[in-house]
């Protein structure tokens, strides 16, 4: 538990620590793209423990995100991922290219609506190739902001296509100083060899900006911090995630 203490700590401190930025969520995406001709940096560290608690089956995944505007809705972004577990200290896991298009804008529609396609080649074990469609809504109502996302995933192993359909949604609030604190909820069903297996969470979540950081080409940084519990037994006990941002 010692990986995890610090980021529950700040998850508990996050109404005293949060500010507004584009990702008050830690599982969920906002319908939102890189503007054109801005870059993205984001440093992902996500914390496993699986059900039952157990100690070799936890893991921490680390992952490193480049992503560059093309259009005002159109970007692209290429995932570094790493994982540490106790019989590998820190390995290369997989690689990840993703696309995404601002279908509907709110200024001129109903909803935000961006269109989100990703595909990933994992290093390690069979080394499937997968990919992943998401449909991901948002709306921005005066201080409260709501996202939800369609998932869909097919992972090619050993001639055979592994499908699973998820979720995600979650609702976050401005609060006093540009503070946004939220809630989601995630999860997934997977059917194989005839056994449909379901996975949930739900937990707190919150951003906190950090301007100590604008400098130079810097031109926004934030921190993203979450906490999910699962929601049956077939679920992880907990995932916790921490976010770090820069845009250039």
């Amino acid at each position: 538990m010692n990986r995890l203490t610090p980021l529950l700590l700040a998850a508990a401190l996050c109404p005293a620590l949060a500010a507004a930025d584009d990702r008050p969520y830690a599982f969920t995406y906002e319908a939102t793209t890189e503007a054109a001709g801005e870059t993205e940096l984001e440093l992902y560290e996500t914390y496993y423990v699986p059900p039952g608690g157990g100690q070799a089956g936890r893991k921490a995944v680390h992952q490193l995100e480049v992503g560059h505007g093309l259009t005002d809705r159109l970007d692209v972004a290429l995932y570094t991922v790493f994982q540490s577990t106790t019989a590998a200290p820190f390995e290369l896991t997989a690689l990840k290219l993703r696309g995404r298009y601002k279908l509907l804008d709110a200024a001129t529609a109903p909803l935000d609506l961006v269109l989100y396609v990703e595909g990933e080649k994992e290093v390690v074990e069979e080394k499937p190739w997968a990919l992943e469609e998401k449909l991901i809504l948002g709306r921005q109502l005066g201080p409260v902001g709501v996202s939800a996302n369609l998932i869909a995933e097919q992972a090619f192993v050993g001639g055979e296509v592994l499908k699973v359909w998820g979720w995600a949604a979650g609702v976050n609030v401005a609060v006093a100083g540009g503070v946004r604190l939220g809630a989601e909820t995630f999860g997934e069903w997977t059917r194989e060899g005839g056994v449909t297996t379901t996975e949930g969470f739900a937990g707190p979540c919150g951003v906190v900006d950090l301007p100590f950081l604008r400098a130079g080409p810097i031109l926004s940084a934030w921190l993203t911090l979450g906490v999910a519990f699962g929601l049956n037994r077939d679920t992880d006990d907990l995932r916790a995630r921490a976010l770090l941002g820069v845009d250039f």
